[in-house]
């Protein structure tokens, strides 16, 4: 179905950030997180399968399209505090947030410093940051080489500057190469997102993700920050949607994610399907994120009217 998508302007932690939405005012509220290298475009065919049930928020995060580009606040405490302040901002009482790739990391840390806000944790290939850091660095499954440009990312200023040069082209690439279901891939809507990275400019902040989680591994200050967020449970329900076709991440690690979560995760697999899910299977996507924020909604009006 076609739905009405509008966009606004939202101030939230010192940062102005462009929100897309649509859906019923009164409908339950979700707030999705983009992931690297995208933008709200990449939920529009999720919000658009799911515009009628839900009432739908995706911004761009901070560093992306049409909100802030700041030079710094790229570290996860940073980054949480910023979907924090949208839920302010926004009006949300009990979201179910979603999240995929650096959304998911975001979406993880939100939900360990403010469960209590949440109504609903939903992560779409994105494994727990701390489970992933330990994967990398203990060479687990392989993952150390699934994450080389994590490397070649430290380099100041470089990285943005090669990446501009031809950023349609190299992000319809990797999105074609990381596809599970080459022949379902949204190319239109990847091509569109690409439009969005023909600059430097554009491309420093969501680079500067990748080098605020390198430093937060390298100085003591900034770990100490993460990991005490890391020490406090997830305390709202959690699901994992994963494409079990993901050349960028392994399934075999992010099924550890729990322990580091502190809490149960129920982890549900899309076979066949690449790491960007929502460009390559909307639908199935959608289903499952209506399955299990459809759950946890009746479960909550249940216990309300107990």
């Amino acid at each position: 179905m076609t739905v009405q998508i509008e966009h606004m302007k939202v101030e939230a932690n010192g940062q102005i950030f462009q929100v897309a939405a649509c859906g019923p005012a009164n409908a339950p509220p979700l707030l999705m997180l983009h992931g690297f290298p995208e933008g709200w475009l990449s939920w529009r065919p999720v919000m658009e399968a799911l515009g009628d049930r839900y009432r739908i928020y995706a911004p761009d995060l901070r560093g992306y399209g049409g909100s802030s580009k700041p030079l710094s606040g790229y570290d996860v405490i940073s980054l949480s505090d910023d979907v924090a302040g949208l839920m302010d901002a926004l009006h949300l009482e009990k979201p179910v947030l979603v999240g995929h790739d650096w959304g998911g990391a975001l979406a993880w840390v939100t939900a360990h410093r403010f469960s209590e806000r949440l109504r609903k944790l939903i992560i779409v290939n994105c494994t727990h940051p701390k489970t992933m850091a330990r994967a990398i660095l203990g060479r687990d499954d392989g993952q150390h080489r699934r994450s080389w440009y994590m490397a070649f990312f430290q380099i100041p200023k470089l990285p943005e500057l090669l990446l501009s040069a031809k950023a349609a082209l190299a992000i319809r690439q990797n999105f074609s190469k990381m596809a599970g279901r080459k022949e379902s891939l949204n190319h239109a809507l990847v091509a569109e997102i690409a439009v969005g990275f023909r600059s430097a400019e554009s491309l420093r902040g969501p680079v500067n993700y990748y080098r605020a989680a390198v430093r937060s591994l390298l100085v003591p200050a900034e770990r100490q920050r993460a990991d005490a967020a890391y020490r406090i449970p997830i305390r709202c329900p959690v699901t994992m949607i994963w494409g079990d076709a993901d050349k960028a991440l392994s399934m075999q690690v992010a099924r550890k994610s729990g322990g580091d979560a502190g809490c149960p995760v129920e982890f549900r697999v899309l076979p066949g399907v690449g790491h960007f899910v929502s460009l390559e299977a909307p639908q199935d996507l959608a289903e499952e994120i209506d399955r299990a924020a459809k759950v946890t909604t009746q479960s909550a009006s249940m216990e309300a009217n107990v």
